[in-house]
């Protein structure tokens, strides 16, 4: 299939999409002639020149560069006269969030919010469900899903549309991972990931994947950590690839009793490779000097301690605070474990 027709809407959501924005027109017509790397690159140029008055066609232009990591540009036409103070509230909001998680106050703060515009209605929603995320409230999908697929049939912008769905899909994914629903998780993962976004996206999704297929898959697990590596490094995000290997491939290894030759400096990674080792007095000598421990914290705990009580408490916390089915598998691998020892 051509690049091009990735953005084109289908037939169904065309109908209520009336209006083309000039990026949107911009985009497509560099996507039939070059590689979508060289297609966005020479929009950004467009974005960089261009001066919309129309609502829709400031969405067009602030999404496109807000999903294609362009931030500086983006931070520019934020600070202009000429944006809708709307998009630009909204925006704001987004990109602090890329300095500092929501909290609660802050879900208070967006839930007093109102906007007319349909496309402006949908940004909210999605808001409201990232601010659930970052609390980890992983059950804040449920409450918008229905409010958002209407959304996404109130959009008459192609560009914007494209974008919205392509947010969708990505908390579709988060929210069937969490639930613990696998098969259906990864059809959304691999989606997203086709779709040819930016490496930041690229790097977040393939990183969720490898935890995705941490319990079941060691090798694809490995894998996705691996490519997330690369994609990092290859474009310059050395923290994301500090992360994968700190936490993520650790976590992977120590879980299937894989970690003669991993490393971690981050400690409560580093007790579960030596707790993975059978070095359980000096993995408990580590943890027992966290002030307060996470779920994850004191699922190792548990098992080093070989204490079942432990273990539950943290299956509780991973299902009550933060609505994560996935990880609260992990107390349960690790009581099956301590049943067999004891």
């Amino acid at each position: 299939m051509h690049i091009h027709k990735v953005i084109e809407p289908a037939k169904l959501n065309s109908i209520h999409i009336h209006h083309t924005s000039p990026v949107y027109q911009v985009y497509y017509d560099y996507l039939k002639e070059r590689n979508s790397i060289e297609a966005t690159e020479f929009t950004r140029f467009f974005c960089q020149r261009s001066r919309p008055s129309k609502l829709e066609d400031q969405l067009a232009l602030t999404e496109f560069l807000y999903m294609n990591d362009f931030f500086d540009e983006l931070e520019w036409h934020l600070n202009e006269n000429y944006m809708h103070e709307d998009i630009v509230k909204l925006y704001r909001i987004i990109l602090d969030r890329k300095k500092r998680p929501l909290s609660t106050n802050d879900i208070k703060s967006i839930e007093e919010l109102c906007f007319e515009h349909p496309s402006l209605k949908c940004l909210h929603l999605f808001l409201l469900v990232y601010a659930h995320y970052d609390i980890k409230k992983y059950a804040g999908m449920d409450k918008f899903t229905e409010e958002i697929q209407t959304a996404l049939f109130t959009i008459n912008e192609p560009l914007f549309h494209y974008y919205m769905k392509l947010r969708f899909d990505e908390l579709t994914f988060q929210h069937y991972w969490k639930a613990n629903h696998l098969v259906l998780a990864r059809k959304f993962a691999y989606k997203y990931i086709n779709a040819g976004l930016a490496p930041r996206k690229q790097i977040m999704m393939h990183h969720n994947l490898a935890l995705c297929y941490s319990f079941e898959n060691y090798d694809a697990a490995m894998d996705y950590a691996e490519k997330t590596i690369n994609i990092a490094e290859t474009n310059g995000y050395s923290h994301a690839s500090q992360v994968t290997r700190d936490h993520t491939i650790p976590f992977i290894a120590a879980f299937h009793q894989k970690s003669e030759h991993i490393t971690s400096n981050d400690p409560t990674e580093n007790a579960h490779l030596l707790l993975s080792r059978g070095q359980r007095k000096e993995a408990i000598d580590i943890l027992s000097t966290l002030p307060s421990l996470t779920p994850f914290q004191q699922a190792y705990l548990g098992l080093a301690e070989r204490n079942l009580q432990l273990l539950r408490k943290a299956k509780n916390r991973f299902i009550n605070e933060y609505n994560d089915l996935f990880f609260a598998q992990l107390p349960d691998y690790y009581m099956k474990r301590v049943l067999k020892v004891v």
